[in-house]
């Protein structure tokens, strides 16, 4: 299906929406305060073992343990690894010493082996290998990569296969395996890759060759692997100067890796409203993929991008408790702890005839609306979903044949079980970062965390966005801000304060007036010069 990407940037937030024949189906932003771990490399040490979890958990440097289960650590932590995949693999880890390594640097690189302590070392039982003995003990230095964000009480989850991701490969320092995604068919093409990759990787060091490597010449291919691998190098130098659990390596700005992960020939264009991102995505397109350029486009109106594109309403559904659907039904969001629970409501009917074929209907539309929030929420873990009661075994096959097809469109791996007699799907869906409902808002505290209120950097961002709109339809650059006493303090902060920032930005002179009356995720903006409020004048 085709798709259009949108990119905004504003004051240290860059906000990204992908479109699917108009429609929202994906959001990503990079607020302030607020960082991306997925993807970070650290150096860790091991704090804890629970045999009884067939975990560990490793210290990196943030205020809570990370989670390393057994299942995800790599095969050189492994005291017995044999490889099933004859025709991907090379055999295993050979790994090259390098010059100054401290202690610490050679064993998180598993150059050195960790003293021999007088516990037992844990096991594991895998389907493939039996039990696998883990080469970990407490205190031991290990490098680790984030492979999910913390949610509610639980802290990252960490594994020690690192990957580094590039456009054509993803490199596998610890791994010689060299793989090729299944999407490439043509048997010549896969052979010519992987030749192309042994000549290339160095002993020990393997990779995943991605579908978008297809038909690529050898020089192109190349100098992603040589970047990859540059940047690995500089991650054992940056590992050499550090002694105790911290970050190494972060992934890199969310644009970019839009943009390297999902730029398919499913998109017709890039559309970006920022000078400076479009010159680093320009930059990027024009060493790897120059043939792409054409779609990448500018937005020099004057109208906000998000609202020229019909994003900024779809965006306010994301938070929305319930979501409407065309034949007058609805589906309502509720999240727990432990799983999001889906509710499907309909309109009357005055037959069961009618009744059957309303609820049939609703479904099969809310089904779509379902799939689609999903994505656009990004939720993780297990849903739940209550369909309108159907008593035809006939109509629950169809609704979860509907359904199985709208989530092929979904990156993220889920599963779905049959439909009970009460109507009820289960459904299971990847867990990788915080869904986006607990990524933009935060817990309220004049409720004790019940309610949530949009947090500090998005009434920052909004501010922001007014100001942006307003300069360009007003030349009055004195104004009067009211907020929450709290909202104030945090506009105060610092010697550069965000206040100061905002000023500067937009050449505007603002008299912060705090006002205890204001909720702290509402603001309103005051001439001096005629004492009307003028909030309602621009919209954000």
């Amino acid at each position: 299906m085709k798709q259009v990407i949108y990119m905004s940037h504003a004051l240290d937030e860059t906000r990204i929406a992908i479109t699917e024949r108009g429609e929202l189906v994906e959001y990503f932003a990079d607020i302030p305060d607020r960082e991306r771990l997925v993807g970070s490399i650290f150096l860790g040490r091991v704090q804890k073992i629970v045999q009884g979890m067939n975990a560990a958990f490793i210290d990196i440097g943030l205020d809570q343990d990370a989670f390393l289960h057994f299942s995800d650590v790599d095969a050189s932590l492994e005291d017995h690894y044999d490889t099933d995949d004859d025709e991907d693999s090379d055999g295993v880890l050979v790994s090259t010493p390098l010059e100054h390594l401290t202690p610490v640097a050679r064993e998180a690189l598993r150059l050195a082996q960790p003293k021999q302590r007088t516990r037992s070392k844990p096991t594991f039982q895998t389907k493939r290998s039996g039990e696998v003995v883990i080469n970990l003990q407490p205190r031991q230095m290990v490098l680790v990569q984030v492979t999910r964000e913390a949610y509610a009480s639980k802290g990252v989850r960490v594994t020690t296969r690192i990957t580094l991701p590039g456009r054509y490969v993803v490199l596998l320092p610890f791994e010689s395996v060299i793989g090729v995604s299944r999407k490439i068919t043509s048997p010549s093409e896969r052979r010519r890759l992987r030749t192309l990759a042994r000549h290339v990787l160095p002993p020990g060091v393997g990779c995943i060759i991605r579908t978008a490597a297809e038909n690529q010449t050898e020089h192109e291919l190349q100098r992603d692997w040589e970047s990859l691998l540059a940047l690995w190098r500089s991650i054992e130098r940056q590992l050499a100067l550090q002694n105790k659990p911290g970050l190494l390596y972060r992934e890199e700005n969310i644009a970019s890796s839009v943009v390297r992960d999902l730029l398919t020939p499913s998109v017709e264009r890039i559309i970006v409203d920022s000078t400076r991102l479009y010159c680093t995505i320009e930059t990027y397109l024009a060493e790897t993929e120059p043939e792409l350029l054409p779609r990448l486009h500018f937005y020099r109106g004057n109208q906000p991008l998000f609202e020229f594109a019909g994003i900024t309403d779809q965006l306010s559904l994301i938070a929305a408790r319930t979501v409407p659907l065309p034949s007058g039904g609805s589906i309502v969001f509720d999240h727990t702890e432990a799983m999001l629970v889906v509710d499907v409501n309909t309109g009357r009917a005055t037959t069961d005839a009618e009744q059957e074929i309303n609820a049939l209907r609703t479904n099969m539309e809310a089904a779509e609306a379902i799939a689609r929030q999903l994505r656009l929420r990004d939720v993780g873990g297990i849903i739940i979903v209550d369909f309108i009661d159907m008593k035809s075994p006939k109509h629950r096959q169809q609704l979860l044949s509907h359904m199985r097809q709208l989530i092929r469109r979904d990156r993220a791996k889920t599963v779905l079980y049959s439909i009970t007699e009460l109507g009820l799907l289960q459904m299971t869906r990847q867990r990788v970062r915080q869904n986006l409902f607990e990524w933009l808002t935060e817990p309220c505290p004049c409720c004790n965390g019940i309610g949530r209120i949009n947090n500090r950097s998005s009434l920052l961002s909004t501010l922001d966005r007014w100001l942006s709109n307003f300069t360009k339809i007003s030349s009055e650059r004195r104004l009067i801000l009211r907020v929450h006493p709290t909202i104030a303090e945090y506009l105060s902060e610092g010697s550069i304060s965000r206040l100061v920032r905002l000023m500067l930005r937009h050449f505007v002179r603002l008299r912060i007036q705090p006002d205890p009356a204001l909720s702290q995720q509402h603001f309103r903006i005051f001439s001096p010069r005629t004492g009307k409020d003028i909030t309602a004048t621009v919209t954000a």
